[in-house]
């Protein structure tokens, strides 16, 4: 297991490369990983294997989630605004 580094609303965050980037974010003290639309209310990982949909965040861009997507070396990590 390697340690790697990634951004978090340009904070370095360290994780284990391949673990889920909930994960690692959760460990850094992250756990808002973004907000409703709706009502501005916070969302972030809750079932941890996908089927809820509160942890989608913007990686390097595109759209994931983050209690199933691997942590990467440099990848960056954007909170996403459900709408």
């Amino acid at each position: 297991m390697q340690s790697v580094t990634f951004t978090f609303l340009s904070h370095a965050i360290e994780g284990i490369e391949g673990e889920p980037v909930a994960a690692a974010l959760r460990r850094a003290g992250i756990t808002e990983l973004g907000q409703s639309g709706v009502d501005d209310t916070p969302r972030g990982a809750f079932c941890f294997m996908g089927i809820c949909q509160e942890c989608r965040v913007r990686i390097d861009g595109a759209v994931a989630y983050a209690c199933k997507a691997p942590v990467l070396p440099n990848m960056t990590v954007t909170p996403y605004v459900q709408s």
